[in-house]
């Protein structure tokens, strides 16, 4: 019961029942799009916790313009491989060896503090868009609320 005697709904409900259903198929859509930077933000603040310093094994591989693949060792000894973010190599500097980085068993970066920064613009469009996108869909609701 409200303080005024009248059972009212939830919010969520009074937001679903003003939109009509195209809005309510947008702001689903909307809504998943966003948990879209937040799963990488979670991913990405899961490896920052979880990962080892760790050095190349090996050639490191770099595509012209693109990633860079190579292999690694872990502090415990297990051996980890796939592509290395961060690193911008000419043609002469693939013939590196020992190259530091921070690295998991199939990711690495070249510098920690590049999945902080990531994580931190994730979450960032996560807690600037969901309020926006509520927001959004709250006025369309009243506005279709009050030409009814």
């Amino acid at each position: 019961m409200s303080r005024y005697g009248m059972r009212s709904s939830p919010w969520p409900a009074e937001l679903l029942r003003g939109l009509r259903p195209l809005h309510r198929a947008l702001l689903l859509l909307s809504l998943c799009v966003l948990a879209v930077p937040l799963w990488f933000a979670a991913r990405n603040t899961y490896r920052f916790v979880d990962g080892h310093r760790a050095t190349t094994e090996g050639y490191v591989h770099c595509e012209w313009a693109g990633p860079c693949h190579g292999a690694w060792r872990l502090p415990d000894g297990r051996r980890g491989s796939g592509e290395i973010s961060g690193l911008g190599f000419a043609a002469d500097e693939e013939l590196l060896t020992g190259i530091p980085l921070f690295a998991g068993r199939t990711w690495a970066v070249a510098d920690r503090s590049d999945l902080l920064i990531s994580a931190s613009w994730q979450y960032t469009i996560t807690a600037l868009g969901t309020p926006l996108t509520l927001r959004t869909a709250r006025n369309n609701s009243r506005n279709n609320a009050s030409r009814q």
